[in-house]
């Protein structure tokens, strides 16, 4: 309106009813884009979390990441053996695996990076890179596929994929044939220790845009994975409540 008429006397009055109008209507309602995302069940993380126990909001800073972690974690191996990945791909809804390897001082799985679903699936469409079993650690890395055809947003045939999954499983040779997962991983996702801040855990996760967040312990191996819907109000406050009823002399009542 302003642009149009150029008059520049009523800006900052305009400015001001605007401005009026959003704080009352805030007060008595919340916004659209907030309703929408409510309505169609996206997990949208607020800036601050806002968690009650007793009608007293709960400071996150006295919690840690192992609090509200999941601990059943499903890992990946950089040597995976073909039958059990596809297995485990049928049998879970899980968008991501940590994936673990050995280490070098005293042979235990740590951490090592994460890897899509999606990316699980474009691998095995590619029979060609499937190795047999052999003695040792090492894979060669002739021929690996490149990066643009593994990142992909969805499935191109899943049709395809559930037959190739249902082959995997079922058919005895594949039980000896193994894929190397280490050049298609992300070595640069996040992981926090599990005595990490629960408060800087969720502005870490909600400023990144993360869909996973991997749980270590002080060796590196993996304990826990956290999810976006980890870090919603509701599964949130319920677990950290249980988690004051657990440490409270009287079970929390």
């Amino acid at each position: 309106m302003v642009e149009i008429t150029n008059d520049v006397q009523s800006l900052l009055l305009i400015m001001l009813a605007v401005m009026m109008a959003k704080m009352v209507g805030d007060i008595f309602n919340a916004s659209l884009y907030s309703s929408l995302l409510r309505l169609k069940c996206i997990p949208y993380l607020d800036v601050e979390p806002f968690v009650q126990h007793r009608r007293e909001r709960l400071n996150l800073e006295l919690f840690s990441a192992r609090d509200v972690m999941e601990p059943n974690v499903r890992v990946l191996h950089l040597k995976e053996n073909i039958a059990s990945l596809a297995w485990l791909l049928a049998s879970t809804s899980h968008g991501g695996f940590p994936v673990v390897g050995r280490s070098k001082s005293d042979h235990t799985q740590v951490f090592q990076g994460t890897i899509k679903r999606l990316e699980l699936f474009m691998l095995l469409e590619n029979e060609h890179i499937f190795e047999p079993e052999t003695n040792n650690e090492s894979f060669s890395f002739s021929h690996p596929l490149p990066y643009e055809k593994i990142t992909v947003e969805k499935l191109p045939k899943p049709s395809r994929l559930a037959m190739l999954l249902n082959c995997y499983t079922t058919d005895p040779r594949y039980q000896q044939l193994f894929i190397n997962l280490e050049p298609y991983i992300n070595k640069s996702a996040m992981s926090v220790q599990a005595h990490f801040s629960l408060q800087r855990t969720y502005i870490i996760f909600r400023t990144l845009g993360l869909r996973h967040l991997t749980v270590v312990d002080l060796q590196n191996r993996v304990v826990g994975v956290i999810t976006r819907k980890d870090l919603m109000p509701l599964p949130l406050g319920k677990r950290l409540r249980l988690q004051l009823s657990a440490h409270s002399p009287d079970g929390g009542e």
